[in-house]
């Protein structure tokens, strides 16, 4: 169950009503009971004034499926590149490249955003840390280690970047 007050992707919803059929379904919703003529009237013109509603070849009002689509392909975010290309938008890995070189530049990008440099952290506190990128922290702390960025203290009671 989702929260009443969470804010909606804007792209998500702009994106459903470019879709004749999600754009149906909503409006049966919506239209429980008809709105009277001079309602009807001004709210269209309200959503032809935001660009939403256009005149049809039949000079009837329609959805501007074009427009909506442009805004999106508008805002669109660029294509991460680099190591944020096997990240999630929070920022999660999805997946860990095969290519050995993208594997140490994501690995570094990552031990780079857990540990600050000159800090010592005992195991649990980076787990915790390591834990925003994964939910296998214990192979993350693996494959930092493996790739010579983070290094084990002598007494074994934690971790810091390697030199």
């Amino acid at each position: 169950m989702t929260d009443a007050a969470e804010p909606l992707d804007w792209r998500a919803v702009l994106a459903l009503l470019a879709n004749a059929e999600t754009r149906a379904a909503l409006a049966e919703l919506a239209l429980a009971t008809p709105l009277p003529a001079r309602t009807r009237e001004v709210a269209l013109g309200k959503l032809a004034a935001a660009g939403l509603v256009e005149s049809g070849p039949d000079g009837h009002p329609r959805v501007a499926e074009a427009r909506l689509r442009a805004t999106l392909r508008q805002s669109a975010p660029p294509p991460a590149t680099g190591p944020q290309r096997f990240l999630s938008r929070d920022g999660r890995i999805t997946d860990y490249p095969a290519r050995a070189a993208d594997r140490a530049a994501l690995l570094q990008l990552i031990a780079a955003r857990a540990v600050g440099p000159g800090e010592s952290l005992p195991e649990r506190e980076l787990g915790e840390r390591l834990a925003r990128f994964t939910d296998d922290v214990a192979t993350l702390r693996r494959y930092l280690v493996d790739a010579d960025l983070l290094t084990r203290l002598g007494d074994g009671s934690g971790y810091r970047l390697a030199r």
